[in-house]
């Protein structure tokens, strides 16, 4: 007996690939996902290394997670998202007038084929300023590429119709072009990241004393932490399992069970910063308003 056909719904449920544009476009958006979270990582990273060394200290002392990196990239990005998109908007724009074929797109084309030069003029001028050009030409190393690529593989209105697009060759094109922008975009963005870290760090050293979170301090043994605007006391109560408090002390960073604290005149130039360890030798209290108070060192 031959064995009955599976019902329509069931063949057409199970064991049916998806198509293949489908598959083209699950690899395409798994790849920039990819190369997202990558950017992000990284100019956590950048940023928070230029941030730590402006401070006079180095990022592997605070024992930052990937998910630290992450985080602390994402605040800054809002300003490249927007010009991004911005610029997707416009090269969509750009690409419907191109499609329209009038002389002008016929011009613009053919003077789109030399727009990689712009970035190497402007190479000879990079030891001149290079703060002024770090940003500018991986930005327009990435433009001038692409919009070669795309003008050098779009079909030419006024070819035969017997001509056919080298596909092969295009392929190779737009796979050096893709490798030289995500070279130029991990520059542009290590670039962008120290400005950013450089710019955290000098709020930060202008605003340890108003800005950071006031800390208090008891512990069972004397930690040693003395001058620069912080404050030693020996705890008066004879009942208590505290015989150190100190005071005139900000939150720095806390990583798990570490906690990195300053004195509030602290500066990247001279300033010592102290880390603790959370035990049941030490309490911290974190103060509401500490960094406002006048008598913050004031005895208890």
């Amino acid at each position: 007996m031959r064995p009955l056909p599976e019902p329509e719904s069931r063949r057409t449920a199970e064991g049916v690939p998806l198509p293949a544009g489908w598959l083209e476009f699950l690899g395409v958006v798994g790849s920039l996902l990819s190369l997202f979270t990558a950017v992000l990582f990284y100019f956590g990273w950048a940023s928070t290394d230029a941030e730590t060394k402006a401070l006079g200290l180095r990022d592997t002392i605070f024992h930052l997670s990937t998910s630290d990196y992450l985080l602390r990239s994402v605040d800054a990005l809002f300003l490249p998202a927007w010009l991004a998109t911005s610029a997707t908007l416009a090269t969509m724009g750009l690409h419907r007038w191109v499609r329209r074929g009038t002389p002008r797109t016929e011009r613009a084309l053919r003077l789109g084929r030399h727009a990689w030069v712009p970035p190497f003029l402007l190479l000879p001028l990079y030891p001149l300023t290079p703060a002024a050009l770090d940003l500018v030409i991986p930005l327009l190393a990435i433009a001038g590429f692409l919009l070669t690529a795309y003008a050098r593989t779009r079909p030419s209105e006024t070819a035969g119709a017997e001509a056919r697009p080298d596909r092969a060759g295009n392929l190779r094109l737009w796979g050096l072009v893709l490798l030289i922008s995500v070279l130029s975009l991990f520059w542009a963005v290590s670039t962008y990241a120290g400005i950013v870290g450089r710019g955290r760090a000098e709020q930060t050293a202008r605003t340890v004393r108003e800005g950071l979170p006031a800390v208090v301090v008891f512990s069972k043994q004397d930690l040693l932490i003395r001058g620069a605007g912080s404050c030693h006391f020996s705890v008066p109560v004879q009942e208590s399992a505290y015989r150190h408090r100190y005071a005139g002390l900000r939150l720095f960073h806390i990583a798990g069970d570490r906690v990195f604290v300053v004195p509030r005149e602290w500066s990247p130039r001279q300033g010592t910063l102290f880390e603790l360890e959370q035990s049941d030798s030490m309490r911290i209290e974190y103060v509401s308003g500490g960094n406002k108070q006048t008598d913050e060192c004031s005895p208890e």
